[in-house]
């Protein structure tokens, strides 16, 4: 399906119902909106209004297959674009094909311009630099590149047909063998025997503890082992293991201090309160609860109080004794049964005391910066499709939104021009190139918001999928009421979440991350730009606005942290009528 423009009143590009601001913008807007999918080579860069336009992204991609001997799949499969660099690369190739199609289309036609195509695209090899400029839409509103994961998808299922085709197709030549092949397949055999006997020393001396004297001590001494083991086998083992992200980050919450910010928190730890004991009788009286991730059991004791029968408390650190004692201490050990482990291997191995029964309410305090860091909620979407009662149960909390909003720190910036009447300037880009880097956690405050917050993406907690948590969606902001400067620079895109309570039937509670709100311990992230040299500016009189596809994923090396991109122009007007003013691809990262 063509993407579909959603958000309160399914339309993203709009801001959310209580900004004033973009009400005269949104009159421009159709709601419920589907963006057409148009074909690299069929679009008419002169004339839009000729060019076909497409449901799917298959049947767009087909018609250039068909009509013009041009096959976007196969070209990216010959480009090796692969693996984390598969959305860089496939941006940079719908760019480029999109602006030769627009700088030929009067010289070529059909067959004749996808051949072209094609061979320009062979001969111009994937180079970072030269690319840079291909990172900026040709096509405005291109449903392409809002597309990437679909893209992905078609490509890798291309692949596979591809190679089960090159399978059958070696078949069907294959011929009887010689006695001289015979023998040459029986010796590769006898070494692959070989090399398997090897690689089964390989993995029993990595298997062997670090404790164990068997191998080597942490002096790398000398080493008494059979033989036969190959050297590389001790070299092997002599190198540090590779990271356990999840034993780093259970053994995080080990520390007291942790949970004393957490619980600190007011804002955090007086919604679950509120939400919890409000909701007694509605939702908690001689209820099964679960929580996950419990840490003190300030949670499991808050269900306790509104009238739970029976609450599991499960965490995988040892901070889960002090939870002991603390439960029995305030008279809940009776109700409350803490459980250590982690929570898939627990209902894996049916470890949770439930004897059969489901779970009427899941409570957990999942959340990290930027509402996915440290991946929690897919351990607790596990036990919700495993154990939470059917059609009744509910996640608590349901609903978790995603934000964004423009920020100015101009005042942070200039500070370095005049440190007690020095010039400190240096000092300025070496701070630049530090908040370039990665995403930073930051309070930000909201005297330094200039634009609108922007809902970009909300999740229904009791029916999301694990694959919707790596997502890309479009976002379009405005510049606040009140701001007086008429050229305004973006420093940073700032990303907060909103977490809401509001299970059918029952008192709704509600609580922000948001710059607006009373700060909480997870702040706010926030994507830098490059102040000193290239940043967005909005110009109020003009009517600018700043649009663009933000995306989230999850880090390919340590799944705990994410990778945030954002394909951003400023621009004014709408439609066919709209004019980009600049443009670019900003990449971050929050790392574990």
């Amino acid at each position: 399906m063509a993407p579909t423009k959603k958000h309160h009143n399914d339309d993203p590009w709009s801001s959310s119902d209580d900004e004033e601001d973009d009400d005269s913008d949104d009159e421009n807007i159709e709601l419920d909106a589907e963006i057409p999918f148009y074909s690299i080579c069929s679009y008419c860069h002169t004339d839009a209004s000729t060019s076909p336009k497409f449901d799917t992204l298959a049947l767009a991609l087909d018609h250039d297959t068909n009509n013009y001997g041009f096959d976007f799949l196969a070209t990216l499969l010959k480009c090796n674009i692969e693996g984390d660099e598969f959305f860089e690369g496939a941006i940079v190739l719908i760019n480029k094909s999109r602006q030769f199609i627009k700088d030929n289309q009067a010289k070529f036609s059909g067959k004749e311009l996808g051949q072209e195509l094609n061979n320009y695209i062979k001969d111009h090899k994937f180079d970072d630099e030269n690319d840079m400029q291909y990172y900026k839409p040709v096509l405005a509103d291109d449903s392409m590149l809002m597309c990437i994961d679909e893209l992905c998808d078609l490509s890798k299922r291309q692949s596979e047909q591809k190679s089960r085709a090159d399978v059958t197709a070696a078949g069907n030549k294959a011929e009887p063998e010689s006695d001289h092949k015979m023998e040459q397949l029986q010796s590769q055999i006898s070494m692959l025997e070989r090399q398997l006997a090897r690689a089964k020393e390989y993995i029993a001396a990595l298997a062997y503890d670090d404790d164990d004297n068997s191998m080597c001590d942490d002096d790398s001494k000398n080493v008494d082992v059979d033989e036969n083991v190959d050297e590389k086998v001790i070299s092997a083992k002599q190198k540090n293991k590779a990271p356990d992200n999840d034993t780093y980050y259970f053994t995080s919450y080990s520390h007291t201090g942790i949970h004393e910010t957490m619980l600190r928190d007011t804002v955090r730890t007086a919604a679950y309160e509120e939400a919890i004991l409000s909701n007694a009788d509605s939702l908690f009286r001689d209820k099964i609860v679960l929580d996950i991730g419990c840490g003190t059991g300030v949670l499991s004791l808050f269900c306790a109080k509104a009238g739970a029968k029976k609450v599991i408390a499960i965490d995988n650190s040892d901070i889960i004794q002090q939870a002991r004692e603390i439960i029995e201490l305030n008279g809940y050990s009776s109700v409350i049964t803490c459980v250590r482990g982690k929570c898939e291997d627990l209902i894996a191995n049916s470890a949770l005391p439930l004897d059969g029964q489901t779970v009427d309410i899941i409570v957990s305090e999942w959340m990290g910066y930027a509402l996915f860091f440290e991946t929690m909620l897919p351990s607790v979407m596990v036990a919700r499709d495993a154990l939470m009662t059917p059609g009744t149960g509910s996640m608590f909390p349901n609903v978790a939104k995603i934000y964004l909003e423009g920020c100015n720190e101009t005042e942070r910036l200039d500070y370095w021009d005049d440190v007690h009447g020095l010039n400190m300037t240096p000092m300025k880009e070496r701070m630049v190139s530090e908040l370039t880097h990665d995403a930073h956690v930051e309070v930000v405050s909201d005297s330094n918001i200039v634009t609108c917050r922007k809902e970009i993406i909300e999740f229904d907690l009791n029916t999301c999928k694990d694959e919707d948590l790596d997502f890309e969606a479009p976002f379009e902001l405005h510049l606040r009421d009140g701001i007086s400067r008429n050229e305004v620079q973006i420093h940073s895109l700032v990303i907060s979440f909103d977490i809401d309570f509001a299970v059918p039937n029952s008192k709704p509670v509600h609580f922000s991350t948001g710059c607006q709100c009373t700060p909480t311990h997870w702040k706010q992230t926030q994507l830098w730009f490059d102040p000193l040299h290239n940043c967005p500016v909005i110009n109020k009189e003009a009517g600018d606005i700043m649009k663009g596809v933000f995306r989230m994923k999850r880090n390919v090396e340590n799944h705990r942290a994410i990778d945030m991109s954002v394909i951003w122009e400023v621009g004014r007007g709408s439609g066919s009528q709209w004019e980009r003013i600049s443009d670019g691809l900003l990449k971050r990262s929050l790392i574990a």
